[in-house]
Protein backbone atom coordinates (compact mmCIF):
# COMPACT_ATOMS: atom_id res chain seq x y z
CA UNK A 1 0.00 0.00 0.00
CA UNK A 2 2.90 2.19 0.71
CA UNK A 3 4.53 1.51 -2.74
CA UNK A 4 1.21 2.02 -4.70
CA UNK A 5 0.59 5.00 -2.24
CA UNK A 6 3.89 6.66 -3.60
CA UNK A 7 2.48 5.89 -7.26
CA UNK A 8 -0.27 8.09 -5.94
CA UNK A 9 1.48 10.90 -4.82
CA UNK A 10 2.89 11.39 -8.24
CA UNK A 11 -0.25 11.11 -9.76
CA UNK A 12 -1.35 13.79 -7.83
CA UNK A 13 1.37 16.17 -7.77
CA UNK A 14 2.46 16.08 -11.47
CA UNK A 15 -0.71 16.57 -14.31
CA UNK A 16 -0.38 20.00 -14.06
CA UNK A 17 3.43 20.15 -15.42
CA UNK A 18 2.50 18.22 -18.61
CA UNK A 19 -0.85 19.39 -18.89
CA UNK A 20 0.42 23.09 -18.81
CA UNK A 21 1.80 22.46 -22.19
CA UNK A 22 -1.86 22.31 -23.37
CA UNK A 23 -4.05 24.20 -21.45
CA UNK A 24 -1.65 27.52 -22.10
CA UNK A 25 -0.56 26.51 -25.59
CA UNK A 26 2.69 28.67 -27.59
CA UNK A 27 -0.52 30.92 -28.54
CA UNK A 28 -1.01 32.17 -25.77
CA UNK A 29 2.07 33.64 -24.17
CA UNK A 30 0.89 36.78 -22.96
CA UNK A 31 3.57 38.66 -25.43
CA UNK A 32 2.45 41.47 -27.25
CA UNK A 33 2.67 41.41 -30.70
CA UNK A 34 5.76 43.90 -30.92
CA UNK A 35 8.18 41.32 -28.71
CA UNK A 36 6.82 38.16 -30.42
CA UNK A 37 10.36 38.15 -32.93
CA UNK A 38 12.37 38.50 -29.73
CA UNK A 39 10.21 36.14 -27.76
CA UNK A 40 10.13 33.34 -30.54
CA UNK A 41 14.62 33.77 -29.96
CA UNK A 42 14.50 32.73 -26.64
CA UNK A 43 11.29 29.68 -26.91
CA UNK A 44 13.72 28.06 -29.20
CA UNK A 45 16.99 27.57 -27.63
CA UNK A 46 19.54 26.30 -29.83
CA UNK A 47 20.75 23.08 -30.06
CA UNK A 48 24.50 22.82 -28.85
CA UNK A 49 25.37 19.42 -30.34
CA UNK A 50 24.11 18.02 -33.90
CA UNK A 51 20.40 16.25 -33.69
CA UNK A 52 19.76 13.30 -32.90
CA UNK A 53 18.47 11.57 -36.35
CA UNK A 54 15.50 9.63 -36.20
CA UNK A 55 13.02 8.54 -38.68
CA UNK A 56 9.65 10.52 -37.05
CA UNK A 57 8.80 13.99 -37.35
CA UNK A 58 7.49 15.97 -34.67
CA UNK A 59 5.13 18.45 -36.48
CA UNK A 60 1.95 16.63 -36.15
CA UNK A 61 2.72 16.29 -32.32
CA UNK A 62 3.66 20.37 -31.90
CA UNK A 63 0.42 21.37 -33.79
CA UNK A 64 -1.28 19.52 -30.91
CA UNK A 65 -0.33 22.48 -28.66
CA UNK A 66 -0.31 25.44 -30.77
CA UNK A 67 -3.34 26.32 -29.39
CA UNK A 68 -4.33 27.02 -25.59
CA UNK A 69 -6.88 27.90 -23.51
CA UNK A 70 -5.59 30.45 -21.44
CA UNK A 71 -3.27 33.02 -21.64
CA UNK A 72 -0.92 32.67 -18.92
CA UNK A 73 2.37 34.25 -18.58
CA UNK A 74 5.42 31.95 -18.02
CA UNK A 75 5.70 33.95 -14.43
CA UNK A 76 2.08 32.36 -13.52
CA UNK A 77 2.90 29.38 -15.00
CA UNK A 78 6.12 28.79 -12.51
CA UNK A 79 3.74 30.57 -9.58
CA UNK A 80 1.15 27.22 -10.43
CA UNK A 81 4.29 24.81 -10.29
CA UNK A 82 5.85 26.14 -7.32
CA UNK A 83 3.34 26.83 -5.38
CA UNK A 84 2.66 23.01 -4.48
CA UNK A 85 6.39 23.05 -3.44
CA UNK A 86 5.66 25.54 -0.57
CA UNK A 87 2.78 24.28 1.06
CA UNK A 88 4.24 20.45 1.27
CA UNK A 89 7.40 21.80 2.65
CA UNK A 90 5.18 23.07 5.62
CA UNK A 91 3.27 20.71 6.14
CA UNK A 92 5.87 17.82 6.14
CA UNK A 93 6.86 18.04 10.04
CA UNK A 94 3.22 18.82 11.47
CA UNK A 95 1.92 15.50 9.59
CA UNK A 96 4.25 13.32 11.12
CA UNK A 97 3.57 14.66 14.51
CA UNK A 98 -0.77 13.92 13.78
CA UNK A 99 0.02 10.69 12.80
CA UNK A 100 2.02 10.15 16.17
CA UNK A 101 -1.14 11.65 17.96
CA UNK A 102 -3.91 9.91 15.93
CA UNK A 103 -2.63 6.94 14.22
CA UNK A 104 -1.39 6.15 10.03
CA UNK A 105 -4.50 5.34 9.16
CA UNK A 106 -6.59 8.40 10.14
CA UNK A 107 -4.39 10.65 9.21
CA UNK A 108 -3.01 9.28 5.52
CA UNK A 109 -6.41 8.34 4.67
CA UNK A 110 -8.31 11.38 5.51
CA UNK A 111 -5.73 13.77 4.19
CA UNK A 112 -5.44 11.49 0.54
CA UNK A 113 -9.18 11.07 0.27
CA UNK A 114 -9.43 14.87 0.18
CA UNK A 115 -6.57 15.96 -1.99
CA UNK A 116 -8.19 13.07 -4.43
CA UNK A 117 -11.31 15.04 -4.56
CA UNK A 118 -9.76 18.48 -5.07
CA UNK A 119 -8.04 17.22 -7.72
CA UNK A 120 -11.19 16.68 -9.81
CA UNK A 121 -11.90 20.12 -9.53
CA UNK A 122 -8.53 21.32 -10.74
CA UNK A 123 -10.33 21.98 -14.57
CA UNK A 124 -13.25 24.05 -13.10
CA UNK A 125 -10.73 26.01 -10.87
CA UNK A 126 -8.76 27.13 -13.93
CA UNK A 127 -11.82 28.30 -16.02
CA UNK A 128 -13.28 30.32 -13.11
CA UNK A 129 -10.29 32.23 -11.79
CA UNK A 130 -6.52 31.61 -11.43
CA UNK A 131 -6.20 32.60 -8.35
CA UNK A 132 -8.29 29.83 -7.14
CA UNK A 133 -6.25 27.62 -8.95
CA UNK A 134 -3.24 28.51 -6.84
CA UNK A 135 -5.57 27.75 -3.82
CA UNK A 136 -6.29 24.23 -5.04
CA UNK A 137 -2.94 23.65 -5.59
CA UNK A 138 -1.46 25.34 -2.34
CA UNK A 139 -4.00 23.35 -0.76
CA UNK A 140 -3.03 19.94 -2.48
CA UNK A 141 0.74 20.33 -1.43
CA UNK A 142 -0.52 21.06 2.51
CA UNK A 143 -2.68 17.91 2.03
CA UNK A 144 0.15 15.51 0.27
CA UNK A 145 3.36 16.70 2.45
CA UNK A 146 2.51 14.34 5.11
CA UNK A 147 2.38 11.22 2.91
CA UNK A 148 6.24 10.03 2.92
CA UNK A 149 6.61 11.03 6.46
CA UNK A 150 3.84 8.61 7.23
CA UNK A 151 5.06 5.82 5.11
CA UNK A 152 8.37 6.24 7.10
CA UNK A 153 6.42 6.70 10.56
CA UNK A 154 4.47 2.87 9.05
CA UNK A 155 7.69 1.24 9.14
CA UNK A 156 8.90 2.23 12.41
CA UNK A 157 5.74 0.38 13.61
CA UNK A 158 5.32 -2.73 11.64
CA UNK A 159 8.49 -3.39 10.03
CA UNK A 160 11.05 -6.14 12.60
CA UNK A 161 14.42 -4.61 12.27
CA UNK A 162 16.09 -7.39 10.01
CA UNK A 163 13.12 -6.21 7.73
CA UNK A 164 13.46 -2.56 7.50
CA UNK A 165 15.70 -1.55 4.40
CA UNK A 166 13.22 -3.98 2.29
CA UNK A 167 10.03 -2.13 3.85
CA UNK A 168 11.85 1.48 3.17
CA UNK A 169 13.16 0.28 -0.09
CA UNK A 170 9.66 -1.15 -1.58
CA UNK A 171 7.72 1.93 0.08
CA UNK A 172 9.26 3.96 -1.79
CA UNK A 173 9.58 2.57 -5.06
CA UNK A 174 6.55 3.90 -5.88
CA UNK A 175 8.13 7.52 -6.16
CA UNK A 176 10.04 6.25 -9.21
CA UNK A 177 7.77 4.25 -10.56
CA UNK A 178 5.07 7.14 -10.21
CA UNK A 179 7.19 10.00 -11.78
CA UNK A 180 7.25 7.17 -15.06
CA UNK A 181 3.69 7.05 -15.22
CA UNK A 182 2.86 10.04 -14.72
CA UNK A 183 5.23 11.67 -17.32
CA UNK A 184 4.66 8.84 -19.57
CA UNK A 185 0.50 8.60 -19.98
CA UNK A 186 -0.39 12.32 -19.37
CA UNK A 187 1.28 12.76 -22.44
CA UNK A 188 -0.69 9.90 -24.13
CA UNK A 189 -4.11 10.72 -21.96
CA UNK A 190 -3.98 14.68 -23.52
CA UNK A 191 -3.67 13.64 -26.94
CA UNK A 192 -6.91 11.31 -27.07
CA UNK A 193 -8.72 12.47 -24.41
CA UNK A 194 -7.78 16.17 -23.57
CA UNK A 195 -5.86 17.70 -20.70
CA UNK A 196 -8.67 17.36 -17.92
CA UNK A 197 -9.34 13.84 -18.19
CA UNK A 198 -5.21 13.79 -17.24
CA UNK A 199 -6.84 15.31 -13.58
CA UNK A 200 -9.88 13.10 -13.37
CA UNK A 201 -7.77 9.87 -14.02
CA UNK A 202 -5.61 10.96 -11.31
CA UNK A 203 -8.19 12.06 -9.12
CA UNK A 204 -9.95 8.54 -9.54
CA UNK A 205 -7.18 6.34 -8.78
CA UNK A 206 -6.25 8.58 -5.28
CA UNK A 207 -9.90 7.85 -4.31
CA UNK A 208 -9.77 4.35 -5.00
CA UNK A 209 -6.46 4.02 -3.38
CA UNK A 210 -8.01 6.14 -0.08
CA UNK A 211 -10.62 3.38 0.73
CA UNK A 212 -8.28 0.86 0.18
CA UNK A 213 -5.95 2.62 2.76
CA UNK A 214 -8.72 3.08 5.31
CA UNK A 215 -9.94 -0.82 4.46
CA UNK A 216 -6.77 -2.55 5.11
CA UNK A 217 -4.40 -0.60 7.21
CA UNK A 218 -3.91 -0.12 10.60
CA UNK A 219 -2.21 2.09 12.93
CA UNK A 220 -0.47 -0.85 14.64
CA UNK A 221 -0.29 -4.91 15.04
CA UNK A 222 -2.21 -5.20 18.34
CA UNK A 223 -5.37 -2.96 16.48
CA UNK A 224 -5.16 -5.11 13.30
CA UNK A 225 -8.42 -7.05 13.61
CA UNK A 226 -7.03 -9.54 10.79
CA UNK A 227 -3.46 -10.53 12.21
CA UNK A 228 -2.01 -14.07 13.79
CA UNK A 229 -1.32 -13.66 16.97
CA UNK A 230 2.13 -15.28 15.85
CA UNK A 231 2.91 -12.55 13.36
CA UNK A 232 1.61 -9.79 15.85
CA UNK A 233 3.64 -11.49 18.43
CA UNK A 234 6.64 -11.96 15.97
CA UNK A 235 6.76 -7.95 15.10
CA UNK A 236 6.42 -6.60 18.42
CA UNK A 237 8.88 -8.29 20.15
CA UNK A 238 11.26 -8.41 17.39
CA UNK A 239 11.13 -4.01 17.46
CA UNK A 240 13.40 -2.30 20.03
CA UNK A 241 11.61 0.44 20.70
CA UNK A 242 8.71 0.74 18.59
CA UNK A 243 6.21 -1.43 20.70
CA UNK A 244 5.61 1.64 23.46
CA UNK A 245 4.21 3.67 20.40
CA UNK A 246 1.04 4.23 22.08
CA UNK A 247 2.83 5.85 25.11
CA UNK A 248 4.96 8.31 22.73
CA UNK A 249 1.47 9.41 21.06
CA UNK A 250 0.39 11.36 24.20
CA UNK A 251 1.51 14.88 23.20
CA UNK A 252 3.98 17.16 21.11
CA UNK A 253 6.21 18.06 23.99
CA UNK A 254 7.10 13.92 24.45
CA UNK A 255 9.09 14.14 21.16
CA UNK A 256 12.62 14.93 22.07
CA UNK A 257 13.16 17.78 19.76
CA UNK A 258 15.99 19.18 21.01
CA UNK A 259 17.78 16.08 21.51
CA UNK A 260 16.83 14.90 17.84
CA UNK A 261 17.91 18.70 16.20
CA UNK A 262 21.12 18.09 18.01
CA UNK A 263 21.86 14.79 17.08
CA UNK A 264 25.12 14.26 14.99
CA UNK A 265 24.50 10.64 13.39
CA UNK A 266 20.52 12.63 12.71
CA UNK A 267 21.99 15.34 10.88
CA UNK A 268 24.72 12.64 8.69
CA UNK A 269 21.61 11.63 7.20
CA UNK A 270 20.13 14.92 6.73
CA UNK A 271 23.33 15.93 4.38
CA UNK A 272 23.33 13.34 2.20
CA UNK A 273 19.42 13.38 1.78
CA UNK A 274 20.14 17.60 0.77
CA UNK A 275 22.68 16.35 -1.58
CA UNK A 276 20.67 13.90 -3.41
CA UNK A 277 17.65 16.31 -3.45
CA UNK A 278 20.19 18.16 -5.39
CA UNK A 279 20.67 15.67 -7.77
CA UNK A 280 17.04 15.36 -7.83
CA UNK A 281 16.45 18.84 -8.82
CA UNK A 282 19.17 17.96 -11.56
CA UNK A 283 17.03 15.09 -13.23
CA UNK A 284 13.60 16.05 -12.49
CA UNK A 285 13.83 19.46 -13.78
CA UNK A 286 17.15 20.12 -16.37
CA UNK A 287 17.80 16.87 -17.90
CA UNK A 288 14.86 16.93 -20.19
CA UNK A 289 15.97 20.32 -21.08
CA UNK A 290 19.57 18.76 -21.26
CA UNK A 291 18.13 15.83 -23.16
CA UNK A 292 16.38 18.77 -25.58
CA UNK A 293 18.29 21.43 -26.51
CA UNK A 294 22.18 20.30 -26.04
CA UNK A 295 21.53 16.73 -27.19
CA UNK A 296 18.96 17.42 -29.68
CA UNK A 297 16.74 14.31 -29.33
CA UNK A 298 13.19 15.53 -30.65
CA UNK A 299 9.99 15.85 -28.58
CA UNK A 300 8.77 12.57 -28.98
CA UNK A 301 11.77 10.99 -27.47
CA UNK A 302 12.66 13.51 -24.75
CA UNK A 303 9.54 12.60 -22.36
CA UNK A 304 10.80 8.59 -22.95
CA UNK A 305 14.85 9.41 -22.58
CA UNK A 306 13.49 11.48 -19.33
CA UNK A 307 11.87 8.82 -17.57
CA UNK A 308 14.61 6.20 -17.98
CA UNK A 309 16.69 7.61 -14.90
CA UNK A 310 13.44 6.82 -12.52
CA UNK A 311 12.51 3.20 -14.12
CA UNK A 312 16.23 2.10 -13.63
CA UNK A 313 16.35 4.14 -10.33
CA UNK A 314 13.67 1.42 -9.27
CA UNK A 315 15.37 -2.29 -9.94
CA UNK A 316 18.32 -0.77 -8.04
CA UNK A 317 16.11 0.51 -5.01
CA UNK A 318 14.58 -3.07 -5.21
CA UNK A 319 17.61 -5.06 -5.83
CA UNK A 320 19.44 -3.09 -2.70
CA UNK A 321 17.23 -3.45 -0.34
CA UNK A 322 16.52 -7.39 -0.76
CA UNK A 323 19.93 -7.93 -1.07
CA UNK A 324 20.81 -5.65 2.09
CA UNK A 325 18.65 -7.88 4.47
CA UNK A 326 19.86 -10.97 2.78
CA UNK A 327 23.06 -9.96 3.82
CA UNK A 328 21.98 -8.75 7.74
CA UNK A 329 20.38 -11.88 7.83
CA UNK A 330 22.80 -14.15 6.62
CA UNK A 331 26.17 -12.60 8.08
CA UNK A 332 27.68 -11.31 11.08
CA UNK A 333 28.39 -7.86 8.92
CA UNK A 334 27.38 -4.87 11.48
CA UNK A 335 24.53 -2.70 10.05
CA UNK A 336 26.59 0.74 10.62
CA UNK A 337 29.07 -0.99 7.78
CA UNK A 338 26.48 -2.39 5.38
CA UNK A 339 24.40 1.33 5.55
CA UNK A 340 27.75 2.88 4.49
CA UNK A 341 28.64 0.51 1.63
CA UNK A 342 25.33 0.68 -0.24
CA UNK A 343 25.15 4.85 0.15
CA UNK A 344 28.92 4.79 -1.39
CA UNK A 345 27.43 2.98 -4.06
CA UNK A 346 24.21 5.40 -3.86
CA UNK A 347 26.19 8.40 -3.84
CA UNK A 348 29.09 7.44 -5.55
CA UNK A 349 27.44 6.59 -8.54
CA UNK A 350 26.40 10.42 -8.95
CA UNK A 351 29.52 11.47 -8.39
CA UNK A 352 31.13 9.54 -11.06
CA UNK A 353 28.77 9.76 -13.80
CA UNK A 354 28.60 13.66 -13.59
CA UNK A 355 32.72 14.12 -13.48
CA UNK A 356 32.70 12.18 -16.74
CA UNK A 357 29.35 12.49 -18.33
CA UNK A 358 31.48 16.54 -20.02
CA UNK A 359 34.21 14.32 -21.36
CA UNK A 360 31.96 13.10 -23.48
CA UNK A 361 30.36 15.90 -25.12
CA UNK A 362 27.73 15.35 -28.54
CA UNK A 363 28.24 11.64 -27.96
CA UNK A 364 24.39 10.87 -27.40
CA UNK A 365 24.65 7.24 -26.56
CA UNK A 366 27.21 7.41 -23.47
CA UNK A 367 25.43 11.30 -22.46
CA UNK A 368 22.50 9.20 -22.03
CA UNK A 369 23.58 6.30 -20.15
CA UNK A 370 25.59 8.96 -17.84
CA UNK A 371 22.51 10.69 -17.38
CA UNK A 372 20.49 7.29 -16.33
CA UNK A 373 23.25 5.86 -14.10
CA UNK A 374 23.67 9.65 -12.48
CA UNK A 375 19.81 8.34 -10.60
CA UNK A 376 19.72 4.68 -11.38
CA UNK A 377 22.17 4.23 -8.28
CA UNK A 378 20.78 6.73 -6.32
CA UNK A 379 17.95 3.93 -5.37
CA UNK A 380 20.94 2.21 -3.21
CA UNK A 381 21.25 5.21 -0.91
CA UNK A 382 17.78 3.36 0.88
CA UNK A 383 19.64 0.79 1.83
CA UNK A 384 21.75 2.85 3.28
CA UNK A 385 21.77 6.22 4.46
CA UNK A 386 17.85 6.51 4.52
CA UNK A 387 17.17 3.42 6.48
CA UNK A 388 19.56 4.37 8.67
CA UNK A 389 16.73 6.83 10.35
CA UNK A 390 14.56 3.47 11.24
CA UNK A 391 17.80 2.06 12.30
CA UNK A 392 18.17 5.01 14.70
CA UNK A 393 14.93 5.51 16.18
CA UNK A 394 12.05 3.31 15.11
CA UNK A 395 9.12 5.15 16.91
CA UNK A 396 10.12 8.36 15.83
CA UNK A 397 11.33 7.41 12.24
CA UNK A 398 8.35 9.40 10.45
CA UNK A 399 8.98 12.66 12.44
CA UNK A 400 13.09 12.57 11.92
CA UNK A 401 12.07 12.10 7.64
CA UNK A 402 9.62 14.74 7.79
CA UNK A 403 12.53 17.48 9.87
CA UNK A 404 15.05 16.16 6.82
CA UNK A 405 12.06 16.31 3.96
CA UNK A 406 11.47 19.89 5.12
CA UNK A 407 14.36 20.78 3.96
CA UNK A 408 15.05 18.54 1.26
CA UNK A 409 12.03 20.35 -0.76
CA UNK A 410 13.25 23.75 0.17
CA UNK A 411 16.84 22.24 -1.55
CA UNK A 412 14.67 21.19 -4.14
CA UNK A 413 13.22 25.02 -4.88
CA UNK A 414 16.27 26.64 -4.53
CA UNK A 415 18.88 24.20 -6.75
CA UNK A 416 16.19 24.77 -9.57
CA UNK A 417 16.83 28.42 -9.72
CA UNK A 418 20.31 28.33 -9.34
CA UNK A 419 20.88 25.95 -11.49
CA UNK A 420 19.34 28.25 -14.19
CA UNK A 421 20.91 31.09 -13.21
CA UNK A 422 24.19 28.82 -13.54
CA UNK A 423 23.47 27.81 -17.14
CA UNK A 424 23.86 30.99 -18.73
CA UNK A 425 23.01 31.03 -22.40
CA UNK A 426 22.71 26.97 -22.29
CA UNK A 427 26.19 25.95 -24.07
CA UNK A 428 28.31 23.20 -22.98
CA UNK A 429 30.71 25.08 -20.74
CA UNK A 430 27.70 26.45 -18.74
CA UNK A 431 26.72 22.83 -18.15
CA UNK A 432 29.89 20.60 -17.18
CA UNK A 433 30.27 23.75 -14.81
CA UNK A 434 26.54 22.19 -13.62
CA UNK A 435 27.98 18.93 -13.57
CA UNK A 436 31.17 19.61 -11.80
CA UNK A 437 29.06 21.03 -9.18
CA UNK A 438 26.42 18.37 -8.36
CA UNK A 439 28.93 15.99 -8.31
CA UNK A 440 31.04 17.60 -5.78
CA UNK A 441 27.63 18.05 -3.30
CA UNK A 442 26.91 14.38 -3.75
CA UNK A 443 31.14 14.00 -2.46
CA UNK A 444 30.28 16.35 0.26
CA UNK A 445 27.45 14.31 1.04
CA UNK A 446 28.74 10.66 1.26
CA UNK A 447 31.75 11.69 3.27
CA UNK A 448 29.47 13.24 5.95
CA UNK A 449 28.23 9.57 6.09
CA UNK A 450 30.92 8.05 6.13
CA UNK A 451 32.41 10.52 8.66
CA UNK A 452 29.73 10.79 11.57
CA UNK A 453 26.73 7.95 10.43
CA UNK A 454 25.70 5.14 12.58
CA UNK A 455 23.11 3.37 12.68
CA UNK A 456 22.97 2.31 16.68
CA UNK A 457 19.90 2.90 18.42
CA UNK A 458 20.03 6.17 20.08
CA UNK A 459 19.90 7.03 24.24
CA UNK A 460 17.20 9.29 22.90
CA UNK A 461 15.14 7.18 21.01
CA UNK A 462 15.04 4.00 23.93
CA UNK A 463 11.75 3.06 25.47
CA UNK A 464 11.54 0.84 28.49
CA UNK A 465 11.97 -2.43 26.34
CA UNK A 466 15.59 -3.46 26.20
CA UNK A 467 17.05 -3.19 22.92
CA UNK A 468 17.13 -6.40 20.85
CA UNK A 469 20.58 -6.82 18.63
CA UNK A 470 20.81 -8.55 15.60
CA UNK A 471 21.74 -12.05 17.28
CA UNK A 472 18.75 -11.79 18.91
CA UNK A 473 16.62 -10.84 15.88
CA UNK A 474 17.59 -13.89 14.19
CA UNK A 475 16.89 -16.26 17.36
CA UNK A 476 13.46 -15.00 16.97
CA UNK A 477 13.29 -15.48 13.62
CA UNK A 478 14.15 -18.75 13.84
CA UNK A 479 11.31 -19.48 16.58
CA UNK A 480 8.89 -18.36 14.24
CA UNK A 481 9.94 -19.97 11.23
CA UNK A 482 6.30 -21.47 11.33
CA UNK A 483 4.85 -18.29 10.19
Amino acid sequence: MAALGSVNLMLLRNPLNIALISMVGVSNSSVSGENQNNTAGLLTTAVVCPPYQTNSTTDEHVSQYQEGEFDWSLAKQGLLLSCYWYSYTVSSVPGAWLAQRFGIRITLGFASLVAAILTFFVPAAARLSFSLLVALRITLGLLQGVTLAIFMQSIGIWSPPCENTRHVAFSFTGVACGNVVAFTFAGFIISYFGWECTFYVAGGIGCLWSIAWFLLIHDTPLKHPRISKQESSYITESLSDAASVEEKKASFKSVPWRKILTSRPYWSTVVPHLAENWTLAITHSWVPQYIANVLGFNIENVGILSSLPYGLNVFSLLASGFLSDFILIKTKIRKTLLRKVFTTIGMGGTVLSYLVLPSFGCNHTLAIVLLCTSYMFVGCNYAGYRVALVDMAASYSGILYSISNAMTCVMILFATQIVGFMLGDGSLPYWRTVFYVTSAISAFGLLVFLWFGTCELQPWAKSKEKQVGNDQELAFLEKTEDI
